[in-house]
């Protein structure tokens, strides 16, 4: 009889810890709802790159930063719910939008500053600094991937800036391409979905060289250089 009341109770308290986890999951991904909204926002802010004249691409850049860094009371809510020491845990839950929130960060960073936002100041710019957001950080694969998924967008960019009449913007596009490129190769990438990613580089490299080298036949640009 011992036995079996042990057995029960082992078996209720691991389902009771079940419930706990799912309960926290549930609240943590409703908690996320509202930065899903504000990458969504960002990415159409974003999106206006590709159909707007070079005078506008400031402004546009700038308001998509200004409406990523509202996600900032929404990290405190998150970090709230996460048990101190568990972040990893959980990390699965929030790793998408850091990415995404990389990949729009690093896109507005390049047409403002033509430069390679930090993974530090990329944390900071979607509002994850202060103690208020707990143990919530962006790893250096969540970084790495969305810098990977930003470089997917500048080849669209740089072939709708040449139907804007833009036909500077393709020799930067594929010079800043090229250093990143050569950067990643130099990686020992032993993440099996990081390296899926990387090899989709090389493709975007050459579509963007391919921009750049059609307006130089034309006489409409130079070559880049370095």
């Amino acid at each position: 009889m011992a036995a079996t009341s042990s057995v029960e109770e082992t078996l209720t308290a691991a389902i009771a810890q079940l419930e706990a986890e799912a309960t926290l999951k549930k609240s943590i991904r409703e908690a996320i709802e509202p930065v899903e909204d504000i990458v969504r926002q960002a990415t159409a802010e974003l999106n206006r790159l590709h159909s707007s004249p070079a005078t506008q691409h400031e402004a546009i850049a700038t308001k998509a930063l200004e409406t990523i860094a509202g996600a900032h009371a929404h990290w405190v809510n998150i970090a709230g719910l996460i048990p101190k020491g568990e972040f990893y845990r959980y990390q699965f839950a929030v790793a998408p939008m850091f990415r995404s929130l990389v990949t729009s960060i690093a896109l507005a960073r390049f047409v403002l500053r033509d430069e390679l936002v930090p993974q530090f100041t990329a944390a900071t710019l979607m509002g994850l600094q202060g103690e208020t957001v707990g143990e919530l950080e962006v790893t250096s694969d969540d970084y790495l991937q969305g810098v990977i998924g930003m470089v997917n967008e500048l080849p669209r960019l740089s072939v709708n800036s040449v139907t804007a009449q833009n036909f500077k913007l393709p020799g930067r596009i594929a010079l800043f391409v090229n250093d990143i490129f050569a950067s990643y190769s130099m990686l020992n990438l032993r993440n099996d979905q990081l390296r899926r990613k990387f090899d989709s580089l090389k493709y975007d490299l050459k579509r963007c060289e391919d921009v750049v080298y059609d307006l130089t036949l034309r006489g409409l640009a130079t070559a880049p250089s370095a």
